[in-house]
């Protein structure tokens, strides 16, 4: 099937079974992105399996992140048959209101918590909870293929997604020749907004980021997930979108960015990730609800412990994100494994919300 068979049938089946159908899309179109992915560093602790678990776990959160909490609860399921594992993937304001709410012991993030996020947790449960980077993303900017733009500042994004233009901007961005010199049919081509709804960490981290806190324009089309998001981005020659690196394939590319108006381009690749030089480089993250010196819980313990492994980070690898440094993993590692070797009353439950 190509990319235009592929399109008709995700159009024909919109309103059944949507999620399944974009995750087993991009499981394919990831594969012929043409990314360079770096190789994972034989460094990283291996995961050790241990004798028996069962018991339940629930985790949800981050649409963008869906493809690394199921997979890695797909392998542990493997490894453990006893375990229960429950994944929710509508967003990472989402999982955070379930955390709050005690409803979950795991919120996935891929944005990280706000001090007042954290004033909040506190205030419910007493406690601040446990924060764990598992993951390297670059929020990518996305056009199509075709499109001939060789690159834009941070300030010409925040013009193009937000009429405020708080980055100072001196003009509006509409059409494409507002940004570029271009040939007349992209000159005065309108520009296609494409991006995530209100419940997303992504579009959160990239009105905080980009916008400087502004709203986006009214016009924006409005993705159901990441992967809805690029593939309208694929289908519109004249769209632009912002998404995870992740979701990457052959038939859009991210445009390279500059911090500032006049500076250098730099394009979103591990290596630009790691030192920082792409400037909207994000941790993902595993935000933790577990008292002080009270160990965690057993699937619990161990869900964090192989997203830190190698097999973890390989998941990582393999669906498009980054693996952590390994002086980092190893220093996260060395952590939980203290936080796990608390000997103390069972905690099988995540402690309530205080009236």
């Amino acid at each position: 099937m190509d990319i235009r068979q592929k399109l008709t049938h995700y159009r024909r089946t919109a309103s059944v079974g949507v999620s399944a159908f974009l995750m087993l899309f991009f499981a394919a179109a990831f594969q012929v992105s043409g990314q360079i992915m770096p190789s994972l560093d034989p460094k990283i602790p291996p995961y050790q399996r241990v004798s028996d678990l069962t018991g339940a776990l629930s985790v949800a959160g981050s649409e963008t992140m869906k493809p690394l909490t199921e997979a890695w609860s797909a392998k542990l399921r493997q490894l453990y048959p006893r375990l229960t594992i429950k994944v929710e993937s509508k967003g990472s304001e989402t999982g955070l209101a379930a955390l709050l709410e005690g409803k979950v012991q795991i919120a996935a993030m891929s944005r990280r918590m706000t001090q007042q996020e954290v004033v909040e947790f506190k205030r419910e449960f007493g406690y601040e909870p446990t924060e764990v980077p598992v993951a390297v993303d670059a929020l990518a900017v996305f056009v199509h293929k075709d499109n001939p733009i060789q690159g834009l500042s941070l300030a010409e994004v925040d013009a193009v997604f937000s009429k405020e233009r708080r980055r100072g901007l001196e003009y509006p961005v509409n059409v494409w020749g507002d940004v570029m010199l271009l040939e007349e049919e992209w000159a005065e081509a309108p520009i296609h907004l494409y991006g995530r709804n209100g419940n997303s960490g992504t579009a959160s981290f990239f009105r905080e980021h980009v916008l400087n806190g502004a709203d986006l324009k009214k016009n924006m089309t409005v993705g159901v997930g990441s992967a809805s998001v690029v593939i309208e981005l694929m289908r519109d020659r004249f769209g632009i979108g912002f998404s995870s690196i992740g979701y990457r394939t052959s038939e859009i590319r991210p445009v390279p960015l500059a911090s500032v108006q006049g500076g250098r381009y730099v394009t979103p690749t591990f290596e630009t990730a790691m030192d920082g030089s792409y400037p909207l480089r994000r941790n993902l993250y595993l935000y933790i609800n577990r008292p002080p010196k009270v160990a965690p819980p057993g699937p619990l313990s161990e869900f964090v412990k192989f997203a830190l492994s190698q097999r973890g980070q390989k998941i990582v690898l393999d669906q498009g994100y980054y693996p952590l440094p390994t002086m980092e993993l190893n220093r996260l590692t060395m952590m939980w494994t203290t936080l796990v070797s608390v000997r103390t009353a069972s905690a099988e439950e995540p402690a309530k919300p205080r009236d």
